[in-house]
């Protein structure tokens, strides 16, 4: 009989946290699932460990904002919240979103404690945003992607493995960058020409894919994340102008020579310079007139907007904003209508939250911002610089005020935000490297 030794528990956290891109793509239930699995992992092996964790100030802002959340649920739910048969609906979802907090000191402490596999973590994630460019790429030619999904003769855009959700191009752009670190990090190539011919082969492959998805603001933050990559990695500086270089061409050659992409592209462009002079007052709203305009971004921002305006300092609680959005559309039905959220974080913030939610936010969002920098550009000592990067990147990204995005209380989007924050804060207090 050969003695086999148990699994360790830090290795099951590790394994749980590396399919969370995975868990993605199989969907809202799969990746509930996988956090809680997470979570009961963590408690199990470590109880209340976490309690012993040194708070510092980004923490604090944290617990402060969850606690808003909390009692800002509770009052809305009791004396706010008035909408036909939902009952409670506000303070189950607020409960349920305080899941969130608990993920985010679970993670702290796992990487305060360096339990956390940084190498793994890395090829996982950005190995898997590979893998879906490359389903991407596939069934852009063929129309149909390996797992059998068909892309439809008259759809603009692409979803690979998710089936029916257009999301895609929004989840490489999310992940593609731990891959080029993981190379620049833990894969060392002893030769630099194969790192750079390796790297701009996966940035290419990355930008393709995104391009085909058809999904346009991951386009533009892809962009972005290059552009910021240039300005914090000195060593990856000529691999991602030769890459901005690659990707500029390849999407004028690809656009210019595709009416169907040409249009879907240009539309955008259109949209966008009308959500400019949107904000630049070009467009009048008036209570005599129909506030409906073709532009669907400018649709969504007003009616974020006259929704927000019901409960300014306050808001009307977590996922409030389809109810309170509707009973405003009984009033006045000269505003435009209702999505289930307003397609960008800072005005759904408001609109649910209120004012006070908006502040916590931007004052957690900036002190996370302006403290990494610092880090960065002027703690020449500090050791777990490259690490930090990506990470840092990415929520600069994500929190990127002038995009549209998906739901801020979705479980994705926390996810992903409450993964990126406790990295960042607990890598700036990076002791040793793993």
């Amino acid at each position: 009989m050969f003695s086999q030794k148990p699994i360790s528990k830090n290795l099951i956290l590790n394994i749980l946290l590396c399919i969370i891109p995975i868990t993605y793509i199989a969907g809202n239930s799969v990746l509930n699932l996988n956090i809680f699995l997470f979570l009961i992992v963590f408690f199990w092996s470590f109880k209340l460990k976490v309690f012993q964790l040194k708070l510092n100030k980004i923490d604090k802002l944290i617990i402060i904002f969850f606690l808003y959340i909390l009692i800002n649920g509770i009052i809305n739910n009791y004396f706010n919240f008035n909408y036909e048969n939902e009952g409670n609906v506000i303070l189950y979802k607020t409960i349920a979103y305080i899941r969130f907090i608990i993920l985010y000191f679970s993670l702290r402490y796992l990487i305060h404690n360096n339990i956390l596999s940084n190498k793994l973590i890395f090829f996982s994630f950005g190995l898997i945003a590979l893998l879906v460019s490359l389903d991407i790429i596939y069934q852009f030619f063929f129309r149909v992607d390996i797992f059998g999904f068909e892309a439809q003769a008259s759809d603009r855009r692409l979803a690979g493995p998710f089936g029916d959700e257009w999301i895609a191009g929004s989840f490489i752009q999310r992940f593609y960058i731990f891959l080029i670190f993981f190379f620049l990090l833990f894969h060392k190539l002893k030769n630099k020409l194969k790192f750079h011919l390796v790297s701009t082969l996966i940035l290419f492959l990355i930008a393709l894919g995104i391009i085909m998805s058809g999904n346009r603001i991951p386009v533009v933050m892809f962009f972005l994340s290059l552009f910021l990559l240039i300005i914090f990695e000195k060593s990856l500086r000529k691999n991602f102008i030769i890459g901005l270089i690659i990707f500029f061409s390849f999407t004028y050659v690809f656009v210019k020579n595709s009416e169907h992409i040409k249009l879907h592209y240009s539309s955008f462009i259109t949209k966008s310079v009308e959500v400019i002079s949107y904000i630049h007052g070009k467009y009048s709203s008036s209570g005599n007139e129909k506030n409906v305009f073709s532009n669907s971004y400018i649709n969504e921002f007003e009616s974020g907007i006259y929704t927000w305006k019901q409960n300014k300092v306050f808001g009307g609680g977590v996922k409030s904003f389809y109810y309170n959005c509707a009973k405003r559309n009984k009033i006045n039905s000269n505003l435009p209508g209702c999505s289930s959220h307003p397609h960008n974080y800072y005005i759904q913030i408001s609109a649910e939250l209120g004012l006070i939610g908006l502040i916590i936010a931007i004052i957690i969002f900036s002190f996370i911002f302006f403290k990494t920098l610092n880090i960065l550009f002027f703690k020449k000592e500090f050791i777990g610089r490259e690490l930090l990067v990506p990470f840092f990147i990415l929520f600069i990204v994500e929190i990127f005020p002038l995009k549209t995005t998906g739901s801020f209380f979705t479980t994705t989007n926390a996810t992903f935000l409450f993964i990126l924050i406790p990295f960042i804060v607990g890598l700036s207090e990076l002791k040793k490297v793993k």
